[in-house]
């Protein structure tokens, strides 16, 4: 993509102009001239590409069957949000999926990974999640992260060049610079049937969200979710019922099914009670902060390093939520070397339903 697909994009409105203090950029709101949304031009005629989406399997034997020829890799999905991180005229930024620059995840880059990597591989773009009860964009977050954040990178690219580099180079630089990753349980073939499954009952058992399959010698990629991280998003996300569409929940539903199917676990009580309660328990909670303070949501809190960043994160959710995110008085505060930002994002819809059936009022069905 050079300088005048990128003024064509914008005349289309199909890209727009952002700037991040000193950094002038431009994202691409949607797919254009074979680069994906989220794709990032800076001002040197650097092009970021975004990340592509990957598609998921539903069926564990009959997806290997239809989607791999040959060799490919299993490795850990996070449930967390993506990022990708690179150093441009000396310094670091990360870039979110949408291709804004994320101020929260280029704050807290000094805490997740060592920078020193873009000392000797200036040219390098990595591909991480970020994840954490901390973190200001999820209501979800892995069980083994009980605070603050981490981040695992799962690829990488070299700026300016299409594709991701090979797995083998990948492994390499993992282990030379010490970078953090997500868990690369191996090399597979379509016909591992048997081994891939006794691995995502295993990650199941975990709470783990499950997997991504990456082919050796192509672009072919799938992801793979275990059931019970089908019955954890309910759990997060049904105190928003009325505010997400009903295929979030219908979705879930559906891939809860199928894995339960496929891997005999039809008819287990525990199971069959946690889906219950994490419907249950999400709309608990909604009752209860619409009794409390008359608005249901969720509430927020992450640290930044520098006090600028928080002001810099507070001015894009202000400027993107609208008045859903409200601000806790005081934000940010400081503490412990940090500053902290605290907010809610308000649900309207579950806050104006739950308004009306608490006042006492009548409703026909």
């Amino acid at each position: 993509m050079d300088r005048q697909q990128v003024i064509d994009a914008l005349h289309q409105g199909r890209a727009e102009q952002h700037h991040f203090e000193e950094l002038e950029y431009a994202r691409l709101t949607e797919t254009f001239s074979g680069y994906p949304r989220g794709s990032v031009l800076l001002p040197d005629g650097l092009v970021v590409p975004g990340y592509p989406s990957v598609a998921r399997i539903h069926s564990l034997s009959a997806g290997l069957r239809e989607q791999f020829r040959g060799h490919f890799w299993a490795e850990e999905k996070i449930d967390g949000y993506n990022v990708r991180i690179l150093r441009h005229q000396g310094r670091i930024y990360a870039f979110s999926r949408g291709g804004f620059v994320c101020a929260f995840s280029t704050d807290r880059l000094p805490d997740l990974l060592p920078l020193s990597i873009f000392d000797t591989e200036s040219d390098l773009v990595l591909c991480a999640e970020i994840a954490g009860p901390d973190n200001p964009y999820l209501e979800g977050s892995p069980p083994h992260i009980e605070h603050d954040v981490q981040l695992f990178v799962f690829d990488m690219m070299r700026a300016g060049r299409p594709g991701f580099l090979a797995q083998n180079e990948k492994m390499r630089l993992f282990e030379r610079h010490g970078l953090p990753a997500t868990r690369i349980f191996g090399r597979f073939r379509p016909t591992d049937t048997e081994a891939l499954r006794a691995l995502i009952l295993q990650l199941d058992s975990e709470g783990a969200e499950g997997l991504v399959l990456k082919a050796e010698l192509d672009d072919t990629r799938a992801k793979y979710v275990t059931g019970r991280s089908n019955i954890a998003d309910i759990h997060v996300c049904s105190g928003q019922l009325l505010d997400l569409p009903p295929e979030y929940f219908t979705n879930r539903l559906m891939r809860l099914a199928l894995f339960v199917t496929e891997h005999g676990q039809q008819g287990d009580p525990e199971l069959e009670r946690s889906l219950g309660h994490a419907f249950l328990a999400g709309l608990d909670r909604a009752v209860e902060r619409s009794r409390d303070s008359g608005r249901v949501g969720h509430r927020y809190r992450c640290r930044f390093r520098e006090r600028r960043n928080a002001m810099h994160f507070i001015a894009h959710m202000t400027a993107t939520g609208g008045q859903r995110v409200r601000m806790t008085p005081g934000t940010p505060r400081e503490e412990d070397g940090y500053w902290v930002v605290a907010f809610e994002r308000v649900f309207d819809r579950m806050t104006g339903t739950l308004s009306t059936a608490l006042s006492g009022a009548i409703q026909f069905d």
